[in-house]
């Protein structure tokens, strides 16, 4: 037994909830979009919590600038990618690893001078807007309610 809605305009308004629901795409944009402003805003920051400082040595070597902003290297190689499901923030950076979750001294064993590497302690520096167990920094977080809210006021909201 079949029995179909004699609601058109009820018809239509579930016919648009199913379809948008099916295409997540937007949302997914969306978050990615977020993550890629609450990264820059992390690099701009500093940090959120603040980074660690950076070493006398370090200082002493260095250009004057933020940290992790030696060159705009790694700021700019911040990527993101939508799929059907997932949303990805990354970076081929080879660097980037020991940047955002720290090194230990000889962490990756030695030079050809048989020296440590990396020669002294690196601090994490985070800032990509999650951890390595996928927990979110709280402005992300803030930030994603705000997407989904958007997104479904615009399923909802015809």
């Amino acid at each position: 037994m079949t029995i179909e809605l004699g609601n058109r305009e009820l018809r239509t308004r579930l016919t648009r909830v199913a379809e948008a629901m099916l295409d997540t795409s937007p949302l997914g944009h969306s978050i990615a979009n977020s993550f890629l402003t609450v990264t820059e805003d992390n690099f701009d920051s500093e940090g959120r919590p603040a980074w660690a400082g950076l070493s006398p040595v370090t200082l002493a070597r260095r250009k004057s600038g933020k940290i992790l902003f030696q060159s705009g290297q790694l700021r700019r190689s911040i990527t993101t990618r939508v799929s059907d499901n997932e949303v990805e923030i990354g970076t081929n950076d080879p660097k980037a690893p020991t940047q955002h979750f720290g090194a230990k001294q000889g962490q990756y064993g030695k030079s050809s001078r048989n020296g440590p590497l990396p020669w002294g302690d690196i601090p994490a520096r985070p800032f990509l807007p999650m951890d390595e167990q996928g927990n979110l920094q709280h402005e992300a977080e803030l930030a994603i309610f705000d997407d989904v809210d958007h997104y479904w006021h615009q399923i909802f909201n015809f």
